[in-house]
């Protein structure tokens, strides 16, 4: 009885800490390598993304709620950080029936950064995503620094905060402007 609660108390305590109740900096772990397409026929490669600067991996779906309110506080840091060379993915991981609906969805929400398909699963897989949305930060040496299942609103400034001290910005720097030339 003693070792059965056990477990469960190591479970619990084990799923809190990436779970949706749980985000934050994890044990520098790699981030495994893909090459996917994106919705407009670009090619999306880690290896390259990451030769920018950290990038953003986000796993959604056009019938998830909380994605869709997760997806304007990605597009804000897409916006505000590009300039910076961060890159965010945006991943669907909808079956082959609601393909015909991420365009729509993508249009609908004024999403400008790029946007694949993860058709069979596998970038899920080898990520261990087990919930939507899901997002991933990488840093720009291929290792996952961040994570969040799930969405609670105001999660996304714990995201910037790791965004921006990866890139070497303090409290006051311009999001706009690299650390190099800063005056």
């Amino acid at each position: 009885m003693k070792r059965s609660a056990w477990l469960v108390a190591a479970w619990i305590g084990a799923a809190g800490t990436v779970g949706a109740a749980g985000a934050g900096p994890l044990d520098r772990s790699p981030a495994p390598r893909f090459h996917m397409e994106s919705l407009e026929g670009e090619p999306l490669a880690l290896d390259s993304l990451r030769s920018r600067g950290p990038v953003i991996l986000d796993f959604w779906a056009t019938w998830c709620k909380p994605c869709a309110a997760a997806s304007a506080g990605l597009e804000d840091l897409y916006r505000r950080y590009a300039p910076n060379g961060v890159t965010v993915v945006g991943i669907s991981v909808d079956g082959p029936r609601n393909f015909s609906k991420v365009r729509p969805f993508v249009r609908e929400h004024g999403l400008t950064f790029p946007i694949a398909l993860d058709q069979d699963g596998d970038l899920q897989n080898r990520l261990q995503v087990q919930a939507v949305p899901t997002t991933v930060l990488v840093d720009t040496a291929g290792f996952v620094v961040w994570r969040v299942e799930g969405f609670r609103p105001g999660e996304g400034r714990e995201l910037e905060a790791s965004l921006r001290d990866l890139l070497g910005l303090r409290p006051g720097d311009s999001s706009r402007t690299p650390p190099a030339i800063a005056k």
